[in-house]
């Protein structure tokens, strides 16, 4: 059989999403990178960076997951999101992320599409080390040219650790 044969009978499965309950799973971490929709840079404005650090902050309490790390870059953002309870979900959290920010972006004026519809995740194993990870996400500022040193960066950082009070923000929460 020819390869490209083979290739048109079996196609390769592309962009597959783990199983949802994966991504539920208090402790396990994950990283994804969720990029802006058609190559557009919105980040590169301060305000829109400003909105979306702040929807990323706010969303830990409502989604009940701990946001380890994060980086907003002008047209992607990474971070890592670890649910703090079976059923929360980092899937969760990153869509709603998702929804939140264009909601407010387009009460501030953005048109059209503010996300593209899928985002890149990736499930970290038990011998991966998320201080690695993080060292990554933040020198991405710095290897793109946008400042020196990764504390210089004002769309990044490793937020402080939410209290658990044990509070369940309802669907419809969103203050």
């Amino acid at each position: 059989m020819i390869i490209g044969e083979r290739a048109r009978r079996y196609p390769l499965p592309c962009n597959q999403r783990l199983s949802s309950e994966l991504y539920a799973i208090a402790g396990q971490a994950c990283f994804f990178t969720v990029r802006a929709a058609h190559s557009l840079t919105p980040f590169s404005d301060s305000a829109r960076a400003r909105c979306a650090v702040n929807c990323l902050l706010e969303q830990r309490r409502k989604s009940r997951c701990r946001l380890e790390v994060y980086c907003v870059m002008p047209d992607h953002i990474h971070l890592v999101v670890t649910p703090m309870h079976d059923g929360a979900s980092s899937l969760q959290y990153v869509d709603r992320f998702k929804g939140w920010s264009s909601h407010l972006l387009r009460q501030a004026g953005w048109t059209g599409a503010l996300w593209q519809p899928r985002s890149y995740d990736h499930m970290l194993r038990s011998d991966e080390s998320l201080v690695q990870i993080a060292e990554y996400i933040l020198h991405n500022p710095v290897r793109t040219g946008l400042c020196v040193r990764p504390e210089d960066y004002p769309w990044s950082g490793i937020p402080e650790p939410l209290q658990d009070t044990g509070h369940v923000s309802s669907p419809g929460d969103v203050s």
